[in-house]
């Protein structure tokens, strides 16, 4: 099957994100060229500047400009003479007054696979899809879940959600997000059997993403492990941008967890994601396929314990009660993963190594 070759150019929608920003310099690491896409010119120096300071070779570094993600003329300027495509960039954000449209995020991605197969030198994509997609919560499968899951019930959330839901703003951003992560990456795999470009397609699920940051402010999941370092009652009562995350009625962490549904899950370090979208865009092995990207369970508590024994100095939230602060025991097949990075980084360091990044 056609795979990224050594040495190619690869381009990275959303670079200057928390995990594009990783995706960028993993490629450019593993010794490729790297174009990624940029809202904004200016967010281009920011990651050229990280990217230096973390020893890259920034002279095999380009930008593009993409502040429309189904603009096909800037997404064909974008693409021309690249191998390879890793898409991490969704239009919107996801904050409590999230301006997503699942419409929107489907035409992106539609946009992008049309507009690859138009450029002959594409030899892969590799789509940057995500747990939600993929499985439900709260809910429970009595069998590890494999890349033949699909969330369902993001659709039927977001068709059946009421006006009280819709006046919940990061209830009902959730749900959007969700559901626009779900139909655009079944939007993506329909068109592909349709089509049948002659590139290959692949598609990644990840789970809760910790890491460090390598440029912005703490944003994304980091946010979570800022707010407990922060001894915040409510995780996700933190400022970005000068917005709460969350509305009031979220008044502990507590809360969060039992009106979201998420605490426990699995993680992935943001620096095995990087590597893992190059595996997936330069192994032929796996030309085809949808697999999870997901490292081990955990949970709030663990979490709380890893930061309790970091920084003892420090004060942190009370634990939550077991069953929504313990491991994770829905089993996920993250084999395929494990084989491609040989071994994960684990959840301890992971979060320590976050940790490090925040501003003091």
């Amino acid at each position: 099957m056609p795979a990224v070759p050594f040495n190619s150019l690869i381009v990275v929608t959303g670079i200057s994100g928390y995990i594009g920003s990783h995706v960028g310099l993993a490629a450019l690491t593993a010794g490729h060229h790297v174009r990624g896409t940029v809202r904004s010119l200016a967010r281009a120096e920011e990651v050229k500047a990280a990217y230096a300071k973390q020893g890259a070779d920034i002279s095999r570094l380009e930008f593009a400009l993409v502040d429309d993600l189904t603009s096909e003329v800037q997404l064909s300027a974008a693409f021309k003479g690249a191998a390879g495509i890793a898409n991490l960039a969704i239009p919107g954000s996801l904050t409590a007054d999230s301006n997503i449209e699942p419409q929107q995020v489907i035409d992106a991605a539609i946009a992008l696979l049309r507009v690859a197969a138009q450029e002959p030198s594409i030899q892969r994509v590799v789509f940057t899809s995500s747990s939600t997609a993929a499985f439900a919560r709260p809910g429970f499968i009595d069998r590890p879940l494999n890349g033949s899951d699909w969330n369902e019930e993001a659709q039927r959330r977001y068709e059946e959600a009421d006006e009280e839901t819709k006046k919940i703003p990061f209830k009902w951003a959730a749900i959007k997000y969700h559901y626009s992560k779900y139909a655009s990456e079944k939007a993506a795999w329909k068109w592909i059997a349709e089509h049948k470009p002659t590139f290959d397609f692949v598609s990644l699920i990840p789970n809760n993403n910790f890491g460090p940051l390598l440029l912005g402010d703490v944003h994304s999941s980091a946010l979570w492990l800022y707010s407990l370092m922060k001894n915040e009652t409510s995780i996700f009562k933190i400022l970005f941008p000068r917005k709460s995350l969350v509305p009031a009625v979220f008044t502990s962490f507590e809360d969060y967890v039992n009106i979201n549904n998420s605490t426990a899950e699995w993680f992935i370090d943001t620096r095995d994601t990087g590597r893992l979208h190059v595996l997936a865009l330069t192994t032929p092995s796996v030309g085809g396929k949808r697999f999870w990207a997901v490292a081990s369970p955990y949970g709030w508590n663990q979490v709380l314990t890893i930061l309790r024994r970091t920084y003892p100095e420090s004060t942190f939230p009370e634990n939550l009660p077991e069953e929504n602060g313990g491991v994770d025991t829905q089993e996920i097949d993250n084999s395929i993963a494990t084989e491609l990075l040989g071994g994960w980084i684990g959840l301890e360091k992971s979060i320590i190594d976050t940790t490090k990044t925040f501003p003091q």
